[in-house]
């Protein structure tokens, strides 16, 4: 069992972290943090040591994420963040149809397995995956499923075009998965190089593509 456990609380207006021990009956605040900034998501890596990520976007300041010691909190922003791309082109028309939220965010951070101790994925939107491999401080695009030929077909949901979930494989170091708003699933089985989808029997939304593999 944890001898403390940590939540973390995105909001408009910052985050929150409230933190107790195993027992759960007493708890501690601070906050908040990263003021100015709409925290879309937060986790803590305890990988090595404890580190608080949180993926943060701003109208002013747009998109990055920001990395902490859990101990003296003091965040700082990574030096190339992700960049989230464009909608594509039937999507942006959907969009603005129906007058879907278009603005880019940080929507997800995902650590990867402790055998990778520096290596963290993010989600954004528009729907792109990025990974790092020092904690957070440079990101770079994983352009096999940021360019995926299924992509002309990928459309956005209610709140936008979102890769909203992300699920690292514990034991199988070439596995993930991956959520995106409203394209559906993909997982790869060799480390990221492919992406196919898993959206086979799930019923499409209105609007998707007659025939495609995703749009759920």
């Amino acid at each position: 069992m944890a001898d403390k456990v940590v939540l973390s609380v995105g909001t408009k207006r910052g985050l929150f972290l409230f933190e107790s021990s195993a027992k759960r009956d007493k708890w501690t605040s601070s906050g908040p943090h990263l003021k100015g900034w709409a925290i879309y998501h937060a986790t803590v890596d305890t990988r090595k040591g404890a580190t608080v990520h949180a993926a943060a976007s701003s109208d002013v300041f747009g998109t990055n994420t920001f990395s902490a010691d859990l101990k003296k909190k003091k965040f700082a922003g990574a030096k190339k963040p992700p960049v989230p791309p464009k909608l594509p082109p039937k999507g942006l028309k959907f969009a603005k149809k129906y007058s879907i939220p278009v603005h880019p965010r940080v929507w997800h951070i995902e650590p990867a397995r402790k055998s990778e101790p520096g290596v963290l994925y993010a989600g954004t939107a528009p729907a792109g995956l990025f990974r790092t491999e020092d904690n957070g401080k440079t990101w770079k695009g994983v352009d096999s499923i940021n360019n995926h030929p299924t992509k002309k077909d990928w459309m956005p949901g209610a709140g936008g075009m979102c890769l909203h979930s992300i699920q690292i494989d514990p034991v199988n170091p070439d596995r993930m998965w991956i959520g995106i708003s409203a394209a559906g699933s993909f997982r790869t089985t060799d480390g990221g190089k492919s992406w196919k989808p898993i959206n086979r029997g799930v019923k499409s939304f209105t609007g998707a593509v007659m025939g495609s593999e995703v749009g759920t």
